[in-house]
């Protein structure tokens, strides 16, 4: 996947025109994703999972206005989230399962006005949050996290305001609200 990103001769807008869902899983060569990949107006879902050596994603993720779920599961050497994520005010799903090597939030998280979920399991890495997660706390119907990593929602978001649970082995928490 990665070389063909790489050696493409036309647009991906072009290619895919009105394209809402993409699902990316196991490329093995996949490095990073070409920025033109969020031209990709009409994109709803972005699922990257299992892809070990992506390790940034662009920064025109921002770009992305009706973006509503982003999994971004297991991608092990991805450290950190864009600060244009802030601008996915309609993503309501955030899936970071297994992003162990994220330490803290991005600062802008708070913007994120749509969002309901987050699963947070297996990012053992992570040590604080930004204070705009205090935004987050009316809107957040379910986080998950592991249990070590509970006390951090808890410092900023109230037990009775948001369901802290362990990893499920089902994918129904990502359906839309």
């Amino acid at each position: 996947m990665g070389q063909a990103f790489r050696n493409c001769s036309i647009k991906i807008s072009d290619a895919w025109p009105g394209i809402e869902e993409m699902n990316i899983d196991y490329c093995h060569d996949l490095v990073e994703l070409p920025a033109e990949l969020y031209d990709l107006v009409d994109m709803k879902m972005h699922s990257i999972t299992n892809c070990h050596k992506l390790s940034a994603l662009p920064e025109e993720i921002g770009q992305l206005e009706n973006f509503e779920v982003l999994r971004l599961r297991s991608c092990t050497d991805l450290v950190r989230l864009l600060v244009s994520i802030e601008n996915l005010t309609k993503l309501c799903c955030l899936d970071m399962y297994n992003f162990f090597g994220i330490k803290k939030l991005t600062e802008g998280i708070g913007n994120m006005s749509g969002l309901r979920k987050i699963n947070m399991g297996q990012c053992s890495r992570l040590e604080e949050f930004p204070l705009s997660v205090w935004d987050l706390h009316e809107q957040l119907e379910e986080v998950i996290c592991d249990e070590e990593k509970e006390h951090l929602w808890e410092s900023f978001l109230a037990r009775d305001k948001i369901k802290v649970a362990k990893e499920k082995t089902n994918l129904n928490w990502l359906e839309k609200p």
